[in-house]
């Protein structure tokens, strides 16, 4: 039977583990968690369950002593790969191969969040943040009313406390490295998203791109290469015809992850759609250009860096946002 953490006190040299999705946000917003788990628990061990799409930042980060790639991985396999039992396991993805493979692994560890067994989700704890993992609403206006434990409605610190864990949720936390090429850009901008509601169409990308020229400020295009890309996200046609009419130099592929972080230290500024790059731009000072979904902000806009949120309209997506207002907001953001 899965025992549910409730925050109680975990036995000396405690070993614990944290599983989380794989993609780039996913991984940025779970390193608040990862670094309060050290200031609060304290465990011997450490291990972070992810996957292979984001391996470059795991192999780089110190915030855990080992990884294993569980997304993109064979159940059974990474089951096979798991070094020891652990005393404490927090799963901050809901997806059916992370909650089957915590229920496989469990054994006599103390959980938290989603878990599988025998085909049927476990329940979670009858308490308030029990509550908040069954809350389908966490993008609501109203959640810090509903939840007084929250200072915000931020994804990271909803996880934190979802996970019992107390005290100030501090900012992003990533490895960074100074790219092997000169990319010194005025604007960094990423353009590709995981669902169609985030993108932002073509003639408005082209419109501030050709205003960017028309001021004198060069523009570089971050991202996967063009057949990965395609791959995990929507928009590379986008891509390609801004490369095309030469609006954009291509940096498509031509970093790591930690690279990514370093130029866009470099940069004066990034625009971006909600998208991993937003995120590893939330760990640094620049100051960037977020376009978000209406609600979709108040959850996954970073709280960290200097990050200037351009919102649809109420019930709109980011299509509907008007390519004068992310003019003003870079103005604003410079």
């Amino acid at each position: 039977m899965i025992r549910r953490y409730t925050g109680e006190p975990l036995p000396p040299n405690a070993r614990v583990a944290v599983v989380a999705n794989d993609a780039i946000g996913n991984f940025v917003v779970a390193t608040p968690l990862l670094q309060m788990v050290h200031r609060e628990l304290n465990p011997a061990v450490l291990h972070y369950y992810g996957g292979k799409r984001t391996l470059e930042l795991q192999q780089a980060s110190d915030l855990f002593d080992a990884h294993f790639p569980l997304h993109g991985s064979d159940l059974e396999e990474i089951i096979a790969r798991v070094p020891h039992a652990y005393d404490l396991i927090l799963n901050v993805e809901s997806g059916a191969h992370a909650a089957t493979f915590v229920g496989r692994i469990a054994g006599d560890a103390l959980v938290a969040g989603p878990v599988i067994v025998d085909g049927e989700r476990v329940p979670f704890p009858d308490d308030p943040r029990g509550d908040l993992w069954r809350d389908q609403e966490w993008i609501a206006a109203d959640i810090t009313k509903r939840y007084p434990f929250l200072d915000s409605g931020f994804i990271a610190e909803i996880y934190a406390r979802a996970c019992y864990l107390p005290g100030p949720v501090p900012r992003y936390l990533l490895p960074t490295e100074a790219p092997t090429i000169d990319c010194t850009f005025d604007v960094l901008i990423a353009t590709t998203a995981s669902l169609p509601e985030k993108l932002w169409p073509l003639d408005r990308w082209i419109d501030v791109l050709k205003r960017l020229r028309d001021a004198g400020r060069a523009v570089g295009l971050l991202g996967a290469p063009p057949k990965a890309q395609s791959t995990h996200w929507q928009g590379s046609d986008a891509e390609s015809v801004m490369v095309a009419e030469g609006l954009v130099t291509d940096f498509r592929g031509s970093f790591s992850l930690p690279q990514v972080v370093g130029a866009i230290s470099a940069a004066r500024q990034v625009l971006t759609l909600d998208n991993g790059i937003l995120h590893l731009a939330a760990s640094t000072e620049t100051p960037t250009v977020g376009l978000f979904r209406y609600g979709i902000h108040r959850l996954w806009c970073p709280q960290f860096g200097q990050i200037h949120p351009v919102v649809a309209c109420e019930g709109g997506v980011v299509a509907d946002i008007a390519a004068n207002d992310v003019w003003e907001a870079l103005g604003r953001g410079e």
